[in-house]
C-alpha cells in the first residue's frame, strides 16, 4: 500500500487529536517482528483517554509504572497501543512537519 496524504492525515479515535508521525526503529526481533513501515502515526496528547487511563491500567494489570499511547500503521491500517514509561518517552522520534 502506498502512503498517501489521506493515510497520513488521521486523528486519534479516542481524543480526536491529530496523530503525529513517529519514526519507527529499524530494529526487528529475530523472528521478524516489526511494523513493516518506517513510520507510525502516534497520539502524543497527554489528555487522551488512552494515555490518562493507561497509568492505572499498567499498574493494576502488570504492576508497572507506565502508560500507553495509541498508534496507527498507515501502510496496513493496523492499530494498537504502545507502552511508555513516561510522558516524554518516544517524543525524540517525532517527525516534524
Amino acid at each position: 500500500m502506498k502512503l498517501t496524504h489521506e493515510a497520513l492525515d488521521r486523528e486519534c479515535p479516542h481524543c480526536k487529536e491529530k496523530l503525529k508521525k513517529y519514526s519507527v526503529s529499524s530494529f526487528n526481533f529475530s523472528d521478524g517482528l516489526g511494523f513493516g513501515t518506517p513510520l507510525l502515526l502516534v497520539c502524543f496528547n497527554d489528555e487522551c483517554k488512552i494515555f490518562k487511563d493507561g497509568w492505572s491500567a499498567m499498574f493494576d494489570n502488570y504492576g508497572k509504572t507506565g502508560s500507553m499511547r495509541y498508534w496507527y500503521n498507515p501502510v496496513d491500517g493496523d492499530e494498537g497501543v504502545l507502552p511508555v514509561g513516561s510522558r516524554e518517552a518516544m517524543r525524540g522520534d517525532i517527525i516534524e512537519e
